[in-house]
Order: structure tokens, then sequence, then C-alpha cells
């Protein structure tokens, strides 16, 4: 790994020089995902050194095995959810699902994301959804305070040689009214009494009243494949 380290290039004052350096390398399949290190593109001035850069997303785990992790700059991540979370939906009314973010930018960089949630159909396409920053996964819970929010900025621009991945962690809070609607009815009954002489001197009068919920019919086996896809960029100091 020492290869992948920050490297200062000594350039003459005057000099500018366009680093184009490839993909700097693939390292271990852990949890299904693959954790992905490179040196990007960079138009430089002596002395600006060109640096690693990671990012990756997936329910929480230990920071570089996460499920998903970009392979270059411009490659998005998701977290993909679907039957299990729309189970406990519809069983229990609501459901919070965990995300961590791992992240990570060398050299005189910062790195900022934003996310975007792709939710449609199913018990979740129902349900009154919003994503909320915590402090760490036992934090996510269906009770969660705070502001929906939808960005963040792990990395700022400070200069750094770190290789120590900066987590973040976000819950995913969905709530659900399996009850579409409600049925009222009133019956009633009026009836004369007959007497022995044939006339009806009174009368009798009943009535009654029911009601029913009528529920949506969803199975959670159905659920389609839902996902939160996270975008990201690096930035200079200043920008």
């Amino acid at each position: 790994m020492s290869g992948l380290r920050d490297r200062v290039v000594s350039l003459p004052t005057a000099g500018v020089l366009a680093l184009t350096v490839a993909l700097a390398a693939l390292v271990g399949v852990v949890g299904g995902g693959t954790l992905a290190l490179w040196r990007d593109v960079e138009t430089v001035t002596a002395g600006m050194p060109a640096g690693v850069v990671v990012f990756g997303v997936g329910p929480p785990g230990e920071p570089g095995t996460l499920t998903d992790y970009a392979t270059g700059p411009g490659d998005t991540v998701d977290l993909t959810f679907g039957p299990a979370a729309a189970a406990t939906l519809l069983a229990t009314g609501s459901v919070a699902v965990p995300v961590q973010v791992d992240a990570l930018a060398q050299g005189h960089r910062g790195l900022r994301y934003t996310v975007t949630r792709h939710i449609a159909g199913g018990i979740l396409g129902e349900s009154d959804v919003r994503l909320v920053k915590v402090a760490g996964p036992a934090a996510c819970t269906t009770t969660v305070a705070g502001p929906a929010a939808g960005a963040s900025t792990p990395v700022p621009a400070d200069y750094s040689d770190t290789r120590r991945l900066t987590s973040e962690y976000w819950c995913l809070v969905a709530t659900f009214d399996p009850v579409q609607g409600t049925y009222d009815a009133t019956a009633s009954v009026d009836a004369g009494v007959a007497t022995s002489g044939g006339a009806t001197p009174q009368r009798v009068t009943d009535e009654d009243r029911w009601s029913a919920s009528v529920g949506r019919a969803l199975v959670p086996a159905d659920e389609p494949t839902h996902r939160l896809t996270f975008t990201f960029t690096t930035f200079r100091p200043g920008r």
C-alpha cells in the first residue's frame, strides 16, 4: 500500500504539468464490494500532489467493506432495498433503513456528494419517506428526529495524506398507513303490529349501523427494488 501514498511533484516554479494517472489499484473484494482507489487527471502547478480518492456506500459495516464502491471519477454508487423493508413496513407501519457512506480524498482536494431517492411502486411507493443524516447506525430508528437532507461534504479541501476512511451515516425512514378508507352503512326496519281484529294500532322501528376498513392488497414479496443513488465530486480549495 505504500505506493498509494500522495506524492509531491517537484516541478520548476513556472512549470505546469498535466498528470494523467490511470487506476492506481483495486484492493480486495470484501463483502461483495470492490474497494477502489484511484488517482484522477489533474493539471497542477509546482508542488501540487496527486492523491487517492475513495467513495462507497452500503449497509453499516467495517469501513472499506461496503457493498458498492466507485471505480473512478464520475461513477455513482447505490444502496438497494425492497421486499424485506416492505415486510417490516406492512407489519409494523414503519421501517428504518440505515446507510453508511465511506469517503477519502487525499491531497489538496475535498469531496462532496448528493443523495437521490428512486422509490416507486409497491408498499414503499405508497409510504411517507424521509432521509435524515444521523450520528451512527444505532441512531437510525423509526422515531429519529431531524430535518430531511440530501447532501454532505465529508472531506474538506485541506491537504491530507491520510489513509483512514471517513464514514458518515444516514437513515431512511418510511411510514405506511395500511387503511385506504372506511365503509359505513345503516339499515332500518319499520313494521306494523297486527292485532286479532286486524287493526294496526302501532308500529315498531329498529335500526342497526356497522362499518368496515378497506385495506390495500399489497404483497411484500412482490415489492420492486428501490435505491438511493449517491453522486460525488471532488473540489479544490476555494471551490
